[in-house]
Parts: C-alpha cells; structure tokens; sequence
C-alpha cells in the first residue's frame, strides 16, 4: 500500500482510531441528558418533545453538525420508562444516521427522598463516508477507490440515573457493543468503535424566593483518549428565564441563554475556544427547541 494518502483519509482515522472521540459533543447536556443517558427515560412527569441542533467550528467546511428528536415518556402503573431518538451526525466525509429505542425502570429511594432510573437503549444507525469528494496527493494511489461506503450496524448504551426536585446524578456508558466497522479499501478502514463514558452531577440552590442558582460538572471521554471535563453554573429566575456560564478543559468558554414560555421551551450556547482551532473558526453554535406535552397532570415523577 502506498503512504500517500489524502488530507481526506486523516480526517476519518482521526474521526474514528481509537484516539479520537466518536460520539456528538453537547453544550445543553443538562436540559437533553436523554441523549447520552438512557437511565432518564421517563424521568419527568409530561412528554418532553426535543429538538437538539449543534453546529461546531464555524468558518471550517464542513464542520461537525448534529441534529437529533427525541421524546420519552412514563408508563406509571409499571414505573417503567421508554422513549426514543431519531439523529444525524456529520463531519466532513463522514456521516451516521441513526435511530434509537430505550427503556428504563425507576426504583423510590425513600430514605433520601429520590429516584433511580436503571436504562438500556438499543440503536440502528448507518454510517457513511463519502470519499467522491477527495482530494488525492497521489491518484494512482490505489488503496483509494472514489465513491460511497455504507455500512449498518447495531448498538446499545447503559445508564443510571438518580434524582429529585434538587438534584440529578448521571453515569452512563455508549457503544457497549464496539462494533467493528470496514470503511475504506485497506486494512486502514478497519477500525473499532469504543465505549464512551459520561458523568455528570447538578444540585439546585434557592438563593431567593424567584432565584435559584445551578452549579454542575460533566465528565466524558474513553480510555483510548483525552477526557473532558464542564464545569457549569446557571441562574434561574422563576423558573422561566435563566443564563449560565461554563468552562470546558479543552479550552472552550461557554454561554447559555434559555427561556420557557408555557410548554415550549428554547435554550442556545455559544462555545468559543481559546484552542488553536480559534484561528480558523468563529465558534460553535447549539440550539434546544422542546414541547412538554402533558405538562401539569403530575403522572409520574416531580422532576422538572
């Protein structure tokens, strides 16, 4: 095999080696957690619709975009929880295109007044690359055929889930099944999804009778590569309004904004990085629109 490979082929051994992250990188992990944690189905008492649009590094082409819908619901008689997700994740050449289903059960911790939410998910998902627009050092180089490779693959993801009115513990861990994936014309596509890991915690303060403040951590990585750490707080004003701040290890700066109006809910964050990706890109962008159907009938949990 000859080593001259185009910029295009670094792009997915950095997507998807071993040394690399391969799940979507949230900002507004609190307020969509479903996504990563499978234990918070069902873990509030309305219907949450969730509509979760990022769009990282703008100002590089064809930067990281991820969209995903998701909604999980209560079934209180069997204190079970199910729910799903529908999302699409893309990067450059790479694609993945997926749909998940999870359920959870929910066990009362009476002695300190809260709840745990034991879930499992499983997922379908395509993954594609796209190598029709690459630019090749070498194109005799015969280790690359122009095209399109798809492949489909199963998955599943595990999460616990504890909490109550003040607040939530997360520990979950994705890609459980680390399905093996043969995505190029060389042994060079022959690479291995890894489990992620993620923690997260937030405990809610009652500064005033309309002010409430929100400190919170997120951990995540694998170990196969570098982990981050967020480090977050939030004020909230009557439950309606609210602003946060955050700082990531990876030496991104984050602001928060969010609102709710009846049963819709909206929230935005901008990261900006002090990283060397500062000097081709603007930042990153995500954008959090919901619906609580059911909202008010207090048919399961009080969580909110």
């Amino acid at each position: 095999m000859k080593k001259l490979l185009s910029y295009f082929f670094l792009i997915v051994v950095l997507y998807i080696e071993s040394n690399g992250q391969q799940q979507p990188l949230y900002s507004l992990y609190l307020f969509n957690s479903f996504l990563i944690n499978p234990g918070i189905t069902g873990s509030v008492d309305y219907l949450p619709i969730r509509l979760t649009v990022r769009r990282q590094w703008v100002g590089i082409k064809d930067g990281p975009t991820t969209l995903a819908l998701s909604t999980h619901y209560f079934i209180e008689n069997n204190n079970i929880g199910v729910g799903g997700f529908i999302y699409n994740d893309k990067f450059g050449p790479i694609s993945e295109t997926g749909l998940q289903g999870s359920f959870a059960y929910h066990l009362n911790i009476s002695s300190i007044n809260s709840k745990l939410g034991l879930g499992l998910a499983f997922k379908f998902f395509q993954f594609k690359l796209d190598k029709s627009n690459a630019i090749l050092i070498d194109e005799n180089d015969a280790s690359i055929k122009k095209g399109v490779t798809t492949r489909y693959a199963p998955d599943a993801d595990f999460g616990a889930y504890l909490y109550n009115e003040k607040f939530s513990v997360g520990l979950s861990t994705n890609q459980l099944i680390q399905v093996k994936l043969n995505i190029a014309d060389t042994t060079i596509g022959k690479n291995q999804l890894i489990r992620h890991y993620y923690l997260f915690a937030n405990y809610k303060f009652n500064v005033t009778e309309n002010i409430d403040l929100e400190p919170s951590f997120f951990v995540k990585g694998t170990f196969k590569s570098p982990w981050q750490i967020d480090i977050n707080v939030r004020a909230i004003y009557n439950n309606l309004y609210w602003g946060g701040i955050a700082y990531r290890t990876s030496k991104d700066l984050i602001v928060m904004l969010g609102i709710k109006y009846n049963k819709f809910y909206f929230g935005y964050a901008f990261d900006y990085t002090f990283s060397e990706l500062n000097k081709f890109s603007s930042g990153s962008h995500e954008l959090l629109i919901g619906y609580n159907v059911f909202e008010g009938k207090q048919k399961g949990s009080t969580l909110l």
